[in-house]
């Protein structure tokens, strides 16, 4: 027999795979709640009993996400600066988890992060990434500084925008990549100069 708890979720999830629904045809702006209500079968009434409004959903949805994020981060940002575990090949905890929470969550935060969703999803995002990357870099260094030759306004800037840059494509794809294999590439992306990224080395000719 299905729980009041069990029948909530169901309500809740059912209202936001409505959203993602409408959201393929309608920027978020535009949407409705009657759109909301006839994509998910569920009435405006039983609605407004889980949300104020549309923009109550909006950032409900944001914040659980972004607050699962924040935990993986909280709890898996340490040894993420170390060369030793890099040496391994095996991505971060913290790289898996996130993609991982990702892929659960895929058409959701595929509408999100894309031009109908929700505009203040990536920067809330990129902002906590940020945070925790310039904090476990003071950890480990003593100084939240990247390399003394690049400001960190544009270090900061190229971290994130590659692995934003990596889950957008796939979000955008159905190339058959796997988690482990996101996982894999941001590692290496994130780590791997642009001329080895190219194929290029010592002794490739000109």
């Amino acid at each position: 027999m299905t729980t009041q708890k069990e029948r909530l979720a169901n309500t809740e999830r059912a209202i936001s795979d409505a959203l993602v629904t409408v959201g393929q045809t309608k920027p978020l702006a535009l949407i409705s709640i009657s759109d909301l209500s006839r994509a998910s079968g569920i009435n405006r009434g039983t609605f407004y009993l889980h949300y104020l409004d549309k923009d109550d959903l909006v950032t409900q949805i944001r914040d659980r996400l972004t607050t699962q994020i924040q935990t993986i981060l909280d709890t898996k940002i340490t040894g993420t600066m170390n060369y030793k575990q890099l040496a391994t090949s095996e991505p971060y905890p913290i790289v898996v988890d996130i993609v991982a929470l990702i892929n659960r969550n895929r058409r959701l935060v595929h509408f999100l992060l894309g031009p109908n969703g929700d505009s203040q999803f990536k920067p809330d995002v990129t902002a906590r990434l940020e945070k925790a990357i310039f904090q476990e870099l003071y950890r480990v260094k003593g100084t939240p500084n990247f390399r003394t030759d690049v400001p960190n306004t544009y270090a900061i800037r190229l971290i994130i925008n590659v692995i934003m840059t990596i889950v957008q494509t796939w979000l955008d794809s159905d190339d058959g990549m796997t988690e482990a294999d996101i996982a894999k590439l941001i590692m290496q992306s994130l780590y791997l100069s642009p001329y080895k990224m190219l194929g290029i080395d010592s002794e490739t000719k000109a």
